[in-house]
């Protein structure tokens, strides 16, 4: 076998779409975007499973991508999907190998898959092109609905990877997206990014200024769904399946794993995830024909052979309502009981509304609508936009490659790579962010769509804020973003979001309104904020506070 003559060894910044249920990543390379393949595949599962390390009993060994997300069939209690859901949750996930149990943070399994894609990308680099790269930086991607515990954790989770921290750059999906479009467009645009991924839905519009051929580009409004994702439709489909199965064997429950049945536990957890699996093609299938045909045969073994075989259409995927908590969580299962898929597609739309509301954009001045996540593949998508906006969604792009490729393109330009001639991406705040004062109304600190400069934005508040009563010693400070900004400035109506809160102990004593508390908000480029608060008497106090400690 020939020897590849390996270049000098140098640094790199990789672009990475950390995904619910794929992941894509790339480099700037040659004065593009370069797609790292994995097995041979542009698009690898966000998936790892464990197993017991044969020379070490003390250590787990892992196996990742289209392998780990074969092994879920078989190895069901090892295996972890979707962990980017989990991501600022503060749940532990348990791993079963055998009779052991082990416990692991989401952002430590994110971990071990963000160190998996970075050293897959190396070793592509020198196989395949013959590139001696450590890939010590990242542009990792997050939906626009993030909070920012969720930004912290990825960033927490790319610093297990390996990735140097200083290098790290934590960015919207939607203004990566918008990037891959502008770098091949021209003209001044309204842009919506429609982000069906696996988790979670996004609606982000944008506006993209050509300035002397260099498109500078600025986010106007995001509004989306944490709980609204493709993972939700591949359930409906597993409740129709559930629901053939049920018919066949009205006794036997799956997902109550201590009901005495006449199957294990074991092989409940096995039919699950064959469930899960075949649901999943079945959608698959189904976005590029009208009807697919579900045959698992035999599909359970104990206490009696059972087979399903049926076709499921188009017709009746769209029509099913869901019935059966599955394996999601039971409040989430209620928020979809009843239903179907059209209710699922109608509530992108709604998204879709609060942001073109927020933008002061009308439907009818959206120049482009540019697909993003591998959901939005699904056929009903094409036709509610067409609904929608009178208009097709523009195809050029690969909606599964073109968050990676604006990642590598930003990763370029953070770098100062030469070749590359913009976009410039204008930084912006995206909603207000204040405090709950007395009355439980917001106080606005920081307005959207303010630019964030690189060295980050910093606002004291315009008002001093003071203790509504007499010798309190304490000052409890809740901090909030409001996603749909009204008159009605109650924290308690629908748009507004609780950041987190904490408390600013030592106020001396006095009568209420003597002492007065002012309030700083800290947002940086990654759009992380962090909260100060000084109480101003000579014998005050002082807090400071990460959103992200807050929940």
């Amino acid at each position: 076998m020939a020897m590849l003559e390996l270049e000098e060894s140098s640094e790199e910044i990789l672009g990475i779409d950390f995904g619910t249920t794929n992941s894509v990543v790339s480099f700037f390379y040659e004065g593009k975007p370069h797609i790292i393949q994995i097995d041979g595949n542009n698009i690898t599962p966000s998936v790892v499973q464990f197993e017991e390390d044969e020379k070490d009993k003390t250590k787990l060994s892992k196996t990742f991508g289209n392998l780990a997300k074969d092994a879920a069939v078989i190895y069901p209690e090892s295996t972890v999907l979707s962990v980017k859901r989990y991501l600022g949750t503060g749940k532990k996930i348990k791993i079963m190998i055998g009779e052991k149990e082990t416990l692991l943070t989401p952002e430590q399994i994110a971990g071990e898959i963000l160190a998996y894609l970075k050293q897959s990308a190396e070793d592509y680099a020198q196989d395949e092109l013959g590139l001696s790269i450590n890939f010590s930086g990242a542009v990792i991607t997050v939906p626009a609905n993030s909070t920012d515990k969720q930004k912290n954790m990825t960033r927490a989770a790319a610093i297990l990877a390996g990735f140097d921290e200083e290098k790290l750059h934590i960015r919207l999906e939607p203004v990566a997206a918008a990037i891959n479009y502008a770098v091949n467009e021209t003209g001044n645009k309204n842009v919506l990014i429609y982000d069906f991924g696996g988790g979670t839905f996004d609606s982000c519009v944008l506006s993209i200024e050509n300035k002397n051929s260099i498109p500078e580009i600025a986010v106007k409004a995001a509004f989306g769904d944490n709980d609204l994702g493709g993972n939700d439709i591949d359930l409906l489909v597993m409740d129709i399946i559930y629901e053939e199965f049920k018919k066949l064997a009205p006794n036997i429950d799956l997902f109550d794993l201590d009901k005495e049945d006449g199957i294990s536990k074991r092989n409940k957890k096995i039919a699950i995830a064959r469930l899960s699996q075949i649901a999943r093609q079945t959608k698959e299938r189904l976005s590029g024909a009208k009807s697919a045909k579900i045959t698992m045969a035999p599909f359970i073994q104990e206490p009696e052979i059972i087979n399903i075989n049926f076709e499921l259409s188009r017709e009746t995927f769209i029509a099913h309502k869901r019935k059966y908590l599955l394996n999601d969580e039971p409040s989430h299962f209620e928020r979809y009981r009843d239903k179907n898929l059209l209710d699922m597609m109608y509530q992108t739309i709604k998204c879709i509304e609060n942001c073109l509301e927020m933008s002061k954009i009308k439907p009818e001045e959206i120049d482009e609508i540019i697909l993003v996540g591998g959901s939005s593949s699904i056929w009903l998508v094409t036709d509610i936009i067409k609904a929608k906006f009178n208009k097709m969604p523009y195809k050029s792009i690969s909606p599964a490659l073109a968050i990676s490729y604006g990642a590598s393109v930003y990763s370029s330009i953070i770098k100062g790579n030469n070749t590359v001639s913009g976009p410039v991406i204008k930084e912006k705040t995206i909603h207000p962010l204040g405090i709950e004062i007395a009355g439980r109304i917001f106080a606005e600190i920081v307005p959207a769509g303010l630019e964030i400069p690189k060295e980050g934005l910093k606002i004291e508040s315009k008002e001093e804020f003071y203790t509504n009563f007499d010798d309190v010693s304490s000052m409890v400070i809740s901090v909030y973003e409001d996603k749909n900004p009204q008159a009605n400035k109650s924290v308690n109506r629908e748009g507004m979001k609780r950041l987190g809160g904490t408390t600013l102990h030592g106020i001396p004593k006095a009568a209420k309104g003597a002492e007065k508390v002012k309030i700083t908000f800290s947002v940086n480029q990654d759009n992380i904020l962090k909260v100060y608060a000084v109480s101003e008497s000579e014998q005050g106090s002082s807090t400071e506070l990460s959103v992200d400690e807050l929940y």
